[in-house]
């Protein structure tokens, strides 16, 4: 699962190097999601770092080619110390978001 390897693979690895790490939960997006559903996933991951939660989910939804839907997660994106937005990825690939994390500290030095 992509969300828990997060803590392992990008928080507790970068953490301590200024790297900060939020998670996004679409809530509106599923209808259902409330911060009491978004509290118990957190404490189901066993994640350390903050969750935000999209009450009205206006950040979960994309609309696409004909006014579709589509669900934006997963998203992974690195932005740098300058604003810059480094990486962003739609498949999780834990070596590949560390090496993009690496490239955007090596450039804030």
């Amino acid at each position: 699962m992509e969300f828990s390897d997060l803590e392992p693979s990008v928080f507790q690895r970068f953490k301590d190097r200024g790297v900060v790490v939020v998670g996004v939960n679409p809530g509106g997006l599923y209808g259902g999601d409330t911060a009491a559903i978004v509290e118990q996933f957190v404490a189901q991951t066993g994640v350390t770092f903050p969750v935000g939660w999209d009450a009205n989910g206006t950040y979960g939804v994309f609309r696409g080619g004909g006014g579709a839907s589509v669900s934006p997660f997963p998203l992974d994106v690195v932005v740098g110390r300058d604003g810059v937005v480094r990486y962003i990825s739609r498949e999780y690939e834990a070596d590949e978001l560390a090496s993009a994390i690496e490239a955007a500290l090596a450039r804030a030095r």
